[in-house]
């Protein structure tokens, strides 16, 4: 073969190769470049600017704003459900930003989106505002039998061109939010979402991961690999083109776009809320509210949703014994030794009888709280006769 075939060959085969393109697939891949990746639409935010002061007028009506020593001004949601938690009134959908959480509330496109979530025993859920937005300040959990996510706490420091660095450890274990792996794809995830008495088990059989960083400037949430969703929850993940939103309002979801109004937030330390709570009468506010929340329940209620309860927690907690036999089952297989299989077996009865003795703990924890809750109803009622 002469010089100049070689040369022709080896010409053509550059060129070639120059026109190769990455196209990224719907299974959550991501390409080697960020040139492109996000929409562009989303980022326009042209007209859009909110400074602090107007996010304080925005949300006072819909909570009440707290000097909170440790944070400043921090915003109290008014909720109407006495056990509420953030994010699980909603759904998560998979966008060009990752998982993203698309909120019931018309004002959840600014907490759920901006800023961190804090709890205090006396205050309840509190949020901390901020001017980045991501598509979820979550952290996550997640096994074959399970999916779960806590507010990443205010305390976690976000790096401008980074993301956040995070391992989970300080997230208590009642902040998380679990539901069974093939619901996870539901619209209404409430309704799916398990007792928090769970949730001490449920964190030894899953495996944390924070994957929220930038990427050209843009927040992502990668919590999750697509593959393992859609394997769990038996459902093909549609992937959605975030739409930025006109007005202030409520996200909606048409056809393959999720609109969410994202306008640039900026800061303003000299800024205060119109009105102002102590923590103080923040607390007694609070008491108050959930002792009315448990008060318009009723005693009836209150039973239907432990039967409920108590009705998820079982379903669950044999999935678990049932997995955990198979994996005594695989392990067996794997040997021909009579000894081994003697030890692996014996190994896994022990296992089994000491999840179920966790089983019986949770609900009977979840028995103790319901009574609880109706004995402020009685309370209540007593209190109201005498007067």
């Amino acid at each position: 073969m002469n010089k100049k075939l070689i040369l022709l060959i080896t010409v053509l085969l550059v060129v070639a190769a120059g026109c190769i393109i990455y196209v990224p697939s719907d299974t959550g891949e991501r390409p080697p470049s960020d040139e492109g990746y996000y929409g562009d639409r989303y980022d326009d935010r042209s007209g859009m600017d909110w400074d602090t002061s107007r996010v304080y007028d925005y949300l006072s009506p819909y909570g009440n704003w707290v000097r909170y020593q440790a944070y400043g001004y921090v915003w109290i949601p008014t909720v109407n459900r006495y056990d509420w938690r953030p994010y699980t009134d909603g759904r998560w959908v998979w966008s060009d930003y990752g998982w993203t959480w698309v909120s019931s509330y018309r004002w959840g496109w600014i907490p759920f989106h901006y800023g961190r979530w804090g709890f205090d025993a006396r205050l309840g859920w509190y949020w901390v505002p901020g001017d980045v937005w991501a598509p979820a300040w979550v952290s996550w959990r997640s096994s074959q039998l399970y999916i779960g996510w806590a507010p990443i706490p205010p305390g976690v420091p976000f790096i401008p061109g980074r993301g956040v660095v995070f391992d989970g450890r300080s997230i208590p274990y009642r902040h998380w939010v679990f539901l069974q792996s093939p619901y996870f794809m539901r619209q209404s995830i409430y309704s799916y979402v398990l007792p928090y008495e769970r949730n001490l088990t449920i964190i030894n059989l899953t495996v944390h991961k924070t994957s929220l960083y930038m990427r050209n400037n843009r927040m992502y949430n990668d919590g999750l690999d697509i593959g393992f969703v859609e394997s769990v929850s038996k459902t093909r993940i549609q992937k959605y083109e975030l739409q930025q939103g006109r007005t202030a309002g409520p996200s909606r979801i048409e056809g393959d776009r999720v609109t969410v109004y994202n306008p640039r937030v900026t800061k303003d330390d000299s800024a205060r809320p119109g009105r102002i709570l102590t923590e103080r009468e923040a607390e007694v506010q609070q008491e108050e509210q959930r002792s009315g929340k448990v008060k318009i329940l009723g005693e009836a209620e209150i039973e239907r949703r432990q039967r409920e309860e108590v009705e998820k927690i079982e379903t669950s907690q044999e999935r678990e014994v049932v997995e955990m036999k198979k994996k005594m089952e695989r392990e067996t297989e794997t040997t021909s030794s009579r000894v081994e299989k003697t030890r692996i077996t014996q190994e896994y009865e022990d296992k089994i009888k000491t999840l179920k003795e966790s089983h019986a703990t949770e609900k009977k924890d979840v028995e103790v709280r319901h009574q609880e809750e109706k004995t402020k109803v009685v309370k209540k009622k007593v209190v109201k006769k005498d007067a």
